[in-house]
């Protein structure tokens, strides 16, 4: 796994600041937008109702000289598709692989973003301009630099890309397309866009904080980030000796269809998805022993949510209060495309740990919902998973894509290759193009990619 989030530069950091109950949500850096004219509490039209958010230190740093960049490539080039080439090399590290041994390889990529805006900051276009910016080039340039062979695809289903794109892996594994695969995701919180529009649907919370299950939950609060894994078939990687630190057992995508509105969650949708991977699997849902659920924070969502799972889980048992629930997004936000797969790094570590880190600012639980007579108990302390219990992961997309994925323990003990040092880059800050007066500047074409149009 390779990772960057809110307060944590890696894997390992990143479990740390969890098991410590830290809130790595802050106030928006003085660097990302002026939020002295943009803060409104009160909800004045075209300005923002909040000022807080998960943010990376390490946004607008870069090598290029690591990833075949010259410098005026890197400052063309998406601080999405920087972030994702850094996660993707040091997931292929932290499996214990150097780049050279996967060249020329059937290894898929797959990755969940967006249309960042860092194309509004570049204008007039210049020659690096066209492999720096466009979407599908988020995840081109990480088969490019690797030289890898397998499927390249970047999925846009909004808040549940990261986990549709582990799903999506797994099947290419399965379908026998892909002989290895990174997937995961990244967002970044480039300027206030994000703000407005969630201001304007009255989505975004005018506190600052997740509330997930909590009765004062009042809305979602963003985040940034980008993390990938490697998959590759069990079979295969206990033949090559790899550490396997999970098994996806299982997993699923849907849609809500048609519901109330365009961002009015589903939850038939959603029981029909988790019934579907849990029967797949040949799984009861009484070995579940932690869902890291979508959890957004809002008073309407959760509780269909909890009720979703509920309504499977009684399917199986009528046992309470043996599954823990909880979710990432209170300690760093909802980290947008990059949320699956957050919530998945996380599921990970907990299966390897046997540890479940606390949900934050969840007091006094949501009381549209029953949790006393349901299976499940929100996680707000350090506790231990039941031993020999299978984690469940949870994303819904804002445009009705739901993902839910079922992962078992991987091998005891970890024996294997061994993970490589993470590698030594000498970054430069790459951000915004300062607005030049007179002339644009002569193209300068990039070392990365010589592009030929007929």
């Amino acid at each position: 796994m390779g990772c960057r989030l809110p307060g944590a530069p890696d894997p390992a950091r990143f479990w740390e600041a969890l098991l410590a109950g830290r809130d790595l949500v802050t106030e928006v850096p003085a660097d990302r937008w002026d939020t002295a004219s943009l803060y409104s509490p009160d909800g004045e039209p075209g300005r923002s109702t909040g000022k807080w958010g998960g943010f990376l230190d390490d946004a607008a740093l870069f090598d290029p000289d690591f990833f075949g960049f010259d410098a005026e490539a890197a400052r063309h080039l998406d601080p999405l598709a920087r972030k994702a080439l850094e996660v993707s090399v040091e997931a292929l590290r932290d499996a214990g692989y150097r780049e050279d041994e996967v060249r020329g390889g059937a290894v898929g990529v797959f990755v969940g973003t967006r249309t960042g805006n860092h194309r509004a900051h570049l204008q007039p276009p210049l020659r690096p301009y066209i492999a720096g910016v466009n979407q599908n080039f988020v995840a081109a340039h990480i088969s490019h630099f690797l030289d890898l062979t397998g499927p390249n695809l970047v999925v846009d289903s909004a808040c549940s890309s990261s986990l549709v794109t582990i799903h999506l892996a797994a099947r290419s594994l399965a379908s026998g397309e892909s002989s290895m695969a990174l997937a995961g995701g990244v967002d970044l919180l480039f300027d206030e866009e994000p703000y407005l529009m969630l201001s304007a649907g009255r989505a975004l919370s005018p506190t600052g904080r997740c509330r997930t299950f909590d009765e004062s939950a009042d809305g979602l609060v963003p985040g940034e980030g980008a993390g990938m894994v490697l998959l590759k078939r069990l079979d295969d990687a206990l033949r090559d000796g790899d550490r396997v630190l999970a098994v996806i057992e299982s997993s699923g995508v849907n849609n809500d269809g048609r519901t109330m509105g365009h961002t009015t969650p589903n939850g038939r949708a959603q029981r029909a998805l988790i019934s579907d991977v849990l029967t797949r699997a040949g799984a009861d849902a009484r070995t579940v022993g932690y869902v890291e659920a979508h959890g957004t924070g809002t008073v309407i969502g959760d509780p269909i949510e909890l009720q979703a799972l509920t309504a499977v889980h009684r399917a199986y048992t009528e046992d309470r209060g043996y599954c823990g629930i909880g979710s990432v997004k209170s300690s760093i936000g909802h980290t947008l495309s990059a949320a699956g797969v957050a919530g998945f790094v996380k599921a990970v570590q907990i299966l390897r740990h046997g540890r479940i880190p606390p949900t934050l600012h969840c007091h006094r639980p949501n009381p549209r919902f029953a949790f006393a007579d349901s299976p499940f108990y929100p996680v707000t302390r350090v506790t231990d998973l039941p031993a020999g219990s299978r984690v469940a992961v949870s994303a819904f997309g804002f445009g009705g894509t739901n993902a839910h994925v079922l992962l078992g323990p991987g091998t005891p003990g970890e024996p294997g290759r061994p993970p490589l040092p993470r590698p030594a880059y000498r970054r430069s800050r790459f951000w915004r193009l300062p607005a030049a007066p007179g002339p644009a500047p002569a193209p300068v074409r990039s070392a990365r990619l010589d592009l030929t149009f007929p």
